[in-house]
């Protein structure tokens, strides 16, 4: 495997956390809206509540990661 200098290294990293984000909040917002399109009410209840919960959960991965780096 070819060996990358440090600041392509940083680049590289820092493009992946933004990619686990993105990845991140789109799928628990998604699976909250499908969750409500089966449910009877017509409250976004579970689209607001996994939004939320998936937008925590990347900043808690984003702030493990980072001192690493």
């Amino acid at each position: 495997m070819e060996e990358y200098p440090k600041d392509k290294q940083n680049w590289l990293v820092f493009t992946q956390i933004g990619l686990q984000m993105a990845l991140t909040i789109g799928l628990g917002t998604w699976a909250g809206y499908w969750i409500d399109g089966k449910m009877a009410n017509r409250n976004p209840i579970a689209t607001l509540v996994l939004s939320l919960l998936s937008i925590g959960v990347s900043l808690f991965n984003v702030f493990r990661q980072i001192p690493k780096n």
